[in-house]
């Protein structure tokens, strides 16, 4: 990438709430559609499905960097998204999981082998509750932070009116 190229910026981040299963049911799907373009890259030959797959897999399950931390009302999620390209950014959230799905975005290729530019996922076991439908999303350039609401349980409110 020369010095007046620049990565594209994220300046918006689609939330949605999606089940765990449908969350898994759409990377199966991308992976599928991946070690398919492979199998057909290396001229439809046979006997590499298993290879072909854990290529797909590889690339599609990205191994994005982040931050995970968690104060009394939330948890928090901090990552870099240089490297995504511009508005093609969704968060898929359920109770006790996050997806992040991106385009990625290659700056030029410097193998001969071609690079992949497709939809890639990362996917975080939260280690608490959350509710899905009170999620805040700060950017700051390609800085994101995802402030996720943990949910309020019904009996510690209880208890405490009680002790009250």
């Amino acid at each position: 990438m020369n010095p007046k190229q620049s990565a594209p910026l994220i300046n918006k981040i689609k939330t949605m709430t999606v089940n765990p299963r449908e969350q898994a049911r759409r990377i199966d799907k991308a992976i599928a559609r991946r070690a398919y373009q492979i199998f057909e890259q290396r001229g439809g030959t046979g006997w590499h499905e298993l290879e072909d797959w854990r290529q797909a897999e590889s690339e599609v399950r990205s191994k994005l960097c982040f931050s995970i931390s968690s104060s009394d009302d939330s948890v928090l999620i901090g990552f870099d998204a240089a490297g995504f390209e511009g508005d093609s950014v969704e968060v898929w959230i359920a109770p006790r999981q996050m997806t992040i799905c991106w385009k990625t975005f290659h700056q030029e290729q410097t193998s001969a082998a071609p690079l992949y530019e497709g939809m890639a996922f990362r996917t975080i076991a939260l280690p608490e509750e959350i509710d899905p439908r009170r999620v805040g999303v700060n950017l700051k350039r390609n800085l994101v932070e995802i402030r996720l609401p943990k949910v309020v349980q019904k009996c510690a409110e209880r208890s405490r009116a009680y002790a009250a």
